[in-house]
């Protein structure tokens, strides 16, 4: 008899196919809604894009697809970092992390993952995001998916461009680009890879005229045919920000060639182009080239026009990269009209916006230096105001230093560099607002420490501490949190986790203690532990979870010590 039929057969198996025809429209219609919001996309309607993305978004959690939630959220995260909407882009990032632990589907993980590192790196927290984007670079390995591997490679590129390391961008993105031209992308893929690998190469070819050095003219010959190609196709199509984006970087290699009234006209053809797409970011981007180009021939005056236009831009000057770029070149070209009071003005703003935004982002280095070189060269110009910004520069920085330094140790245990009772206040704060609704807490205790202390001595006693901190890593799912609750009492908790299920990671924690090797810290030392279980609801105070996982722990230890109590269900 057919397994999948009871005694009511021939009623379940309608049943059964009922259902599966639901689960398949449903993943029908997160698929059709993520195309819709993709050509949305495309055709500049970012508004309506983003609308239908979170539809797709909400229509895979419906079809039970975390995969399809996955890339949907892609989309949603990409949409908002072209737009510069770092911030709303990172919080669908983070919103999507609930599910990584659920997939299974590496092209799904790296597509999340590579917009993911690439919004990181653009909000200055280069050391996660490119932590990300080199664990993406490393699942390729394993991937089958050509589109996904190529994204995680394009978002590797348009990091370092971020960080402004333009040649080492331009590098990775003609890897990118010989990437999708050989892997059977579609040609729409194949277009944005030969856009990115264009834009980057013209920008890195005219940071080099910026400074000086000298020009690849090889490299911009290939660039020109290449914008040159995809402005052809853009036009075909009709897409104003393709032809936008072609006419500025055409532009700029005119102008690195020195061809200013070739680089004008492509300047003014792309600054209409991106009215026309209604992106206020690339029309930003252009406008200041062409002011650059304006002030080297002496026109100031149209210059500053320019720029000036920019500052009633909402969306230009939104993030905090794009204001630097932006009294950035204030301060050049008011330098270049030999303005120096007002280029002293731009440049104290600039400064103060390095100050303030590196003071709550850890890569601070990579600007202040360049800050520095910049103090250098008003020094000439300005002595005695150079001198005393130089001194309120230092001084706040060790005033960033010293409160970075005092957030750190704020938050960590000294002993055992495990997070002490703020740092767990603060992480449940977080998981409470990134969506986890309950954990199992884990409240540990070493077995007659006190008896370590008085007969090895007591820093035989730290000693243990720190290697028991050790043992603490590797249980639960990833995300675990291990907190030194004081003395010889730790805790750990699992997010998404019930007590019951938790019992094998506290066994195994407790095995793990038991049978450590405690004659390589000190001869005839042994050590064991006792622990209690406890639920906890993050609806709930957390010290009423930790009442029970105390009164778990006690009891644990009045039945004799070395092992696990949680309270029956």
């Amino acid at each position: 008899m057919d397994d999948t039929l009871g005694k009511n057969g021939a009623e379940v198996a309608p049943q059964a196919s009922s259902k599966s025809r639901q689960n398949e429209n449903l993943t029908a219609r997160w698929q059709v809604l993520l195309e819709s919001a993709v050509r949305l996309d495309w055709e500049c309607r970012t508004g309506e894009a983003l609308e239908v993305g979170e539809a797709a978004y909400e229509a895979a959690l419906e079809a039970g697809d975390v995969a399809g939630a996955l890339r949907a959220s892609h989309r949603l995260a990409l949409i908002h970092f072209n737009k510069e909407s770092l911030a709303e882009g990172l919080k669908i990032c983070i919103r999507a992390e609930t599910w990584l632990r659920y997939c299974q589907d590496q092209a799904a993980i790296i597509s999340l993952q590579s917009i993911h590192g690439g919004l990181l790196v653009a909000l200055g927290d280069l050391e996660t995001g490119f932590a990300l984007l080199t664990d993406c670079q490393k699942r390729t390995k394993s991937c089958t998916d050509p589109l996904a591997n190529w994204r995680a490679r394009t978002a590797y590129a348009v990091a370092l461009f971020d960080t402004k390391d333009f040649d080492r961008a331009t590098e990775a993105a003609a890897e990118s680009l010989d990437y999708a031209e050989t892997s059977g992308l579609a040609k729409g893929s194949v277009l944005i890879a030969r856009s990115i690998a264009s834009r980057m190469a013209a920008r890195a070819l005219g940071e080099h005229r910026l400074a000086g050095r000298e020009i690849d003219n090889t490299l911009l010959a290939r660039t020109e045919d290449q914008l040159r190609s995809i402005l052809t196709e853009a036009q075909a199509e009709n897409l104003p920000y393709e032809i936008a984006e072609c006419h500025c970087y055409l532009g700029l290699l005119a102008w690195t060639r020195g061809e200013d009234a070739a680089a004008a006209a492509h300047y003014i053809a792309a600054i209409t182009a991106s009215r026309v797409a209604e992106d206020e970011v690339l029309l930003a981007e252009t406008s200041y080239w062409y002011a650059y180009l304006l002030a080297g021939q002496g026109a100031f005056g149209e210059a500053v026009s320019l720029l000036a236009a920019i500052e009633a831009m909402e969306v230009a000057l939104a993030t905090p990269r794009m204001k630097l770029r932006h009294f950035d070149m204030r301060f050049r070209i008011a330098e270049m009209a030999g303005d120096w009071k007002a280029a002293f003005d731009y440049h104290k703003i600039y400064h103060e916006m390095v100050i303030e935004d590196y003071r709550r982002l850890a890569s601070a280095r990579a600007y202040t230096m360049k800050l520095a070189l910049d103090l250098e060269t008003m020094r000439r110009k300005e002595d005695s105001a150079r001198l005393e910004r130089e001194r309120l520069l230092e001084e706040n920085l060790r005033l960033a230093v010293e409160q970075r330094e005092a957030v750190l140790a704020s938050r960590t245990d000294p002993l055992t560099g495990l997070g002490n009772r703020r740092e767990l206040q603060l992480r449940c704060r977080d998981w409470a607002e990134s969506g986890v609704t309950h954990a199992a807490l884990l409240l540990f205790d070493i077995d007659h420490f006190k008896r370590i202390n008085d007969i090895f001595s007591h820093a035989t006693g730290d000693m243990v501490l720190r290697q028991i901190a050790g043992l603490l890593g590797g249980i639960g799912p990833e995300g675990s949190l291990a907190i030194r609750m004081g003395g010889e009492e730790f805790l750990l908790l699992l997010p998404g986790t019930a007590a019951g299920d938790a019992f094998a990671d506290a066994e195994r924690l407790r095995l793990r203690v038991q049978d450590h090797d405690w004659s390589a810290v000190t001869p005839k030392l042994e050590v064991t532990c006792s622990i209690g279980l406890a639920d906890w609801s993050l609806t709930d105070r957390l010290e009423a979870a930790l009442h029970v996982a105390d009164a778990n722990l006690y009891a644990a230890k009045n039945a004799g010590r070395n092992r696990c109590m949680a309270t029956p269900a």
